[in-house]
């Protein structure tokens, strides 16, 4: 195989390159008489993406330009990153890239990507093959009953209003409207997330036919990536989808050079999910009110026993605390424990025998500062300690 693609379509393949890469990690290729055909799959094989490049697409076509010997195109598989680095950035192939030259040659292991650029600089990629195979997916587009066109702002204008966290999206098709929300799971607290909800009417897209009322839902990623491909391309955006459970087929095109068919898979939304975003407001508006109102109740006489509590206690920094006295420590003593005579310091030490017997609380006041007594004396003196001198002063020098 050997083709050249003009610099202006240079652009589209980059672009395709870049839409492909948020599909799938690798990149089928495949050469037929009259097209070139790009395919990729996502890891869960639930998106599928194929781009056909027809032979007017390039300036020079020759599928069997090696002439292989059973007549047939080549087919070959290669990493996405590879051809990634490849189309870095398309911004800048437009402007630098005069001309692209695609080889492959059955004997070899490489395929070639030759970049002609201006001041007669010449860039080649060799990418590795992986493997020399094709893929295919089973789907239909024609015998569908629901079918849109839209032009590319519309739905991507629809999406801006998605949370970024959001994974899928549930399509609501109805003859008199064409709803949007983000699919929320029925095990997750519905107080706790955002539901967005947009409504269009039929009058907002080029053509609208619902022949049969329809709700899918489908990933959020890829359709976000085949949005962002049509509108880089200012070509509309066609949705092809039946019943839950089947493939929505989604395609670009513009008629005559190329052609991409983007296949989600659907699944069946819960119940819970799938009520109107109107109907869950309400729902949770009232669960909310009576939450609180409940909430309030119980809280009420708990809180303004608080309040009073505080707003009885003294606020001052040093409060006054409830010292025992003499004749109460005595009194406690005979009810708990024992008083053992101190010979070293000629006072009283209390020596508590029944922990479980804990006397009530004394009546007494007294400034807190008495507790601390010891911290307010003067400073410790040590020459008034009497007795030997254990450890010496060391010399000054």
């Amino acid at each position: 195989m050997k083709c050249h693609v003009p610099g202006a379509n240079v652009k589209v393949l980059a672009r395709t390159v870049h839409a492909l890469a948020r599909f799938g990690d690798e990149l089928y290729l495949e050469s037929l008489p009259d097209c070139i055909l790009l395919r990729t799959l996502n890891a869960a094989e639930s998106a599928y993406a194929m781009v056909k490049f027809n032979k007017n697409f390039f300036s020079y076509f020759n599928y069997n330009f090696y002439s292989t010997e059973d007549n047939e195109g080549l087919k070959c598989k290669i990493s996405m990153k590879s051809a990634l680095n490849t189309f870095k950035s398309p911004a800048h192939i437009e402007k630098q890239v005069e001309n692209l030259e695609i080889k492959l040659d059955p004997e070899s292991c490489k395929l070639i990507f030759q970049l002609k650029c201006r001041h007669g600089i010449v860039k080649t990629h060799f990418v590795s093959i992986l493997d020399c195979k094709a893929m295919q997916a089973v789907y239909t587009k024609d015998s569908v009953p629901n079918r849109i066109s839209s032009p590319q702002r519309i739905l991507s204008d629809a999406l801006s209003n998605f949370q970024s966290s959001d994974d899928q999206v549930t399509l609501e098709a109805t003859s008199h409207s064409l709803i949007l929300r983000n699919y929320i799971d029925c095990s997750i607290d519905l107080t706790k997330v955002i539901r967005t909800q947009i409504s269009l009417k039929p009058a907002e897209f080029d053509s609208y036919l619902i022949g049969a009322d329809t709700t899918i839902t489908f990933s959020l990623k890829e359709f976000r990536a085949l949005l962002t491909f049509s509108e880089a391309l200012n070509l509309p955006l066609q949705l092809h989808f039946e019943t839950t459970g089947r493939p929505a087929v989604f395609i670009v095109h513009n008629g005559t050079t190329f052609e991409a068919h983007f296949v989600l898979a659907t699944t069946k939304p819960d119940n819970a999910s799938q009520t109107t975003a109107t109907q869950n407001t309400n729902v949770e508006r009232n669960k909310r009110k009576d939450t609180s109102t409940l909430g309030s109740a119980k809280k009420k006489p708990h809180l303004e026993t608080d309040i009073s509590k505080c707003l009885d206690e003294d606020s001052h920094l040093f409060n006054f605390v409830d010292m025992p006295g003499e004749n109460e420590i005595n009194l406690s003593n005979k009810l708990s424990g024992s008083i053992i005579k101190d010979n070293v310091n000629g006072k009283d030490r209390i020596d508590l025998m029944d922990c479980d017997n804990i006397p009530a609380s004394p009546a007494a006041r007294t400034m807190i500062k008495s507790v601390f007594k010891r911290c307010f004396e003067s400073t410790f003196d040590p020459r008034s300690i009497q007795g030997a001198v254990l450890a010496e002063n060391s010399d000054s020098d």
